[in-house]
């Protein structure tokens, strides 16, 4: 015998036995949990049933999902989810921070949104953030037809709302009627600024513009020569739905006023 040959024959026959057990362990392991194996099987085959055509849950959920496909009410919801689009083309006289290009409306709306949620504690009352983050996003959307207004153009400012107006019914009736008079409903409250969620919207869009002009050293305010006056006045808003923001403004306003970047 050759050397090894012993110790590898040993080897084998250890292997051989622990698959014999494996084998054994499995299939007596599969004949005490059979009731449950069936049951499995049973349920798998009972759903590949209801899946399988000619059965009539899979039927009516076809028909619901063709029917969904070509209704006239998903035409409109996307005709006006292309119709927004255009918001990204309306350009606000604030620019973005580093001094860079004129900010979109939709950048101010996102920008909005994502600032009421982060800073919802501050709302002086508690308010509905998904409510007041929608709030933010359409907004301005009447923009598209009406055109940005600057905050400070007394001229702009004098037919804003007749514009919007227009603006409004013409944009909103792209959707399906229900939510037309929602979204109409809830632009309306933020334009009467009546209810803890458009006084906390209308804070944020007083406070997320005046960042971005400190940001830029005042530059926006310098070129339109807006004073003290005129912002304390706009920032009124922003106290009715945050006063620790107002604070927290008062104290921008003042430095950009002793740095020269507002007039007094």
């Amino acid at each position: 015998m050759k050397e090894g040959t012993g110790e590898q024959s040993c080897h084998q026959l250890n292997e051989q036995k622990i698959e014999q057990g494996v084998e054994q362990s499995s299939e007596l392991a599969f004949e005490q949990g059979n009731g449950q194996a069936d049951a499995l099987e049973h349920s798998i085959e009972h759903a590949t049933d209801c899946l399988e055509p000619g059965n009539g849950q899979a039927d009516t959920l076809e028909y619901s999902i063709e029917q969904a496909a070509d209704s006239d009410r998903l035409a409109k919801q996307l005709a006006f989810a292309l119709e927004i689009d255009k918001e990204k083309n309306i350009f606000r006289q604030t620019h973005l921070s580093g001094h860079g290009r004129n900010e979109n409306d939709a950048e101010h709306a996102w920008h909005m949104a994502i600032m009421a949620y982060l800073l919802r504690e501050y709302a002086n009352e508690k308010v509905d953030i998904g409510r007041v983050m929608l709030m933010c996003l359409i907004h301005d959307i009447v923009e598209i037809d009406a055109g940005d207004t600057y905050a400070y153009d007394e001229a702009g400012l004098a037919t804003q709302k007749e514009r919007e107006d227009a603006a409004k019914e013409r944009i909103f009736s792209l959707l399906p009627d229900d939510q037309k008079q929602e979204l109409i409903a809830l632009f309306d409250e933020f334009e009467d600024c009546e209810t803890p969620e458009s006084k906390y919207a209308h804070a944020m869009d007083n406070l997320q513009p005046l960042l971005l002009n400190d940001s830029n050293h005042g530059d926006d305010w310098h070129e339109h020569k807006v004073c003290s006056r005129q912002i304390y006045g706009r920032q009124g808003k922003t106290r009715l739905g945050s006063e620790i923001l107002y604070r927290y403004t008062d104290k921008i306003i003042q430095k950009n006023i002793r740095e020269g970047h507002i007039l007094p």
